[in-house]
């Protein structure tokens, strides 16, 4: 099997839902936006590995931001950092792309130039972000974010920077575009990564107590009355579905922001379009299914739309990917008369002024 081959049978097998979308892509972006995927996988599966004291996780993850900002020194250390991963646990398909990240730099190196630029920004700050994160656990204990900035901070560089990403390799095929549809583009492109994330979180919570984790910031707990012990126990159901109200609030309003992301891509570029609506309809219908769901807090399975729900939205959005109006019905009918209510607008220019006082040199020194 050739490497390229390697990385095409993979990737359905470390994101079945990224898989479906990532297919609609053609040529060049195909293929950038597959590779740029495997490498998030990647630091996704050392930052996730449950066993793995954080230190270790550091280390590996500052190594790998090294390896694709500097290609003299993949050179060298790229087999290292491979065989220092055997310490990683996880599923066995993340860990065979793991032991194969050679494959993917491989086809990393043929990609076009301007294409590589996107990429190595973003999934380099996405390495250092976890990183910085991981500074701040303790192994074996659950340490919840401080506040929402905090969850804010924490969701860009796992998934806000995927946005930069994606939006910034758009913006290479669609040449032509008014600059202000590349300015709605770029103005809601961190949104629309924060819109995913926080949706994973919210529907997940259960799981990741049980592994010792929590992305529900503490303030939001505590102002509801509870202590963080008392959330994770599950104490007061009523008050846990207050608190996980407000984060669906604030997921809603990023999707929101998704959708405005979305319908500024050109009536055209059809597979772009549904690239983006596939897993923007099915986050919605997600927070639709977790709304007021006590469910949500009753199992560490986590809460799935149906698979029906999901050949439907496959089925019926390309009939309708050209209209701007049809799509906007059809986004806004997914949530029905379920009463959310109104959560401040996204403050991106905040975030960003947050950003800019984290060091990411100063991680990389401290380690």
């Amino acid at each position: 099997m050739d490497d390229w081959a390697y990385c095409q049978q993979t990737l359905p097998k470390v994101s079945r839902t990224f898989a479906l979308n990532i297919k609609v892509l053609q040529g060049e972006l195909y293929r950038s936006i597959l590779i740029a995927y495997l490498f998030c996988r990647t630091v996704d599966t050392v930052e996730d590995a449950t066993e793995l004291d954080p230190k270790v996780k550091i280390r590996l993850l500052l190594e790998f931001s090294r390896l694709i900002e500097d290609p003299d020194y993949r050179q060298s250390h790229l087999e290292i950092w491979t065989k220092d991963c055997a310490v990683v646990d996880g599923s066995m398909n993340d860990l065979d792309l793991l032991k194969n990240i050679k494959r993917v730099f491989n086809i990393f190196d043929s990609l076009k130039e301007n294409h590589q630029k996107q990429i190595i920004p973003s999934v380099s700050k996405m390495a250092k972000g976890m990183a910085h994160f991981q500074n701040r656990f303790q192994f074996g204990e659950i340490t919840p974010l401080e506040d929402e900035k905090d969850l804010e901070e924490y969701c860009y560089f796992v998934a806000g920077v995927v946005g930069e990403m994606l939006c910034n390799l758009f913006l290479q095929k669609l040449t032509s575009l008014s600059p202000q549809a590349k300015n709605i583009m770029k103005e809601n492109a961190v949104s629309f990564g924060l819109g995913l994330q926080m949706t994973n979180i919210s529907k997940d919570i259960m799981a990741d107590r049980d592994r010792g984790w929590s992305y529900i910031p503490k303030s939001l707990i505590v102002s509801n009355g509870l202590t963080v012990d008392e959330f994770h126990s599950g104490k007061s159901v009523e008050k846990n579905l207050q608190i996980l109200e407000i984060l669906l609030c604030k997921t809603k309003g990023h999707l929101q922001d998704a959708l405005k992301f979305t319908l500024a891509i050109p009536r055209t570029e059809i597979s772009l379009r549904l690239f983006c609506i596939w897993p923007l309809w099915m986050a919605m219908k997600t927070v639709a299914a977790l709304h007021n769901n006590p469910a949500l807090l009753k199992s560490s399975a986590p809460v799935k739309i149906s698979r029906s729900q999901v050949k439907r939205i496959l089925l019926l959005t390309p009939l309708i990917a050209w209209s701007n109006s049809f799509l906007k019905f059809s986004f806004n009918n997914i949530l029905g008369k379920k009463d959310f209510k109104k959560y401040p607008d996204f403050d991106l220019k905040g975030l960003h002024q947050r950003l800019g006082e984290i060091s990411m040199e100063k991680i990389s020194s401290n380690i």
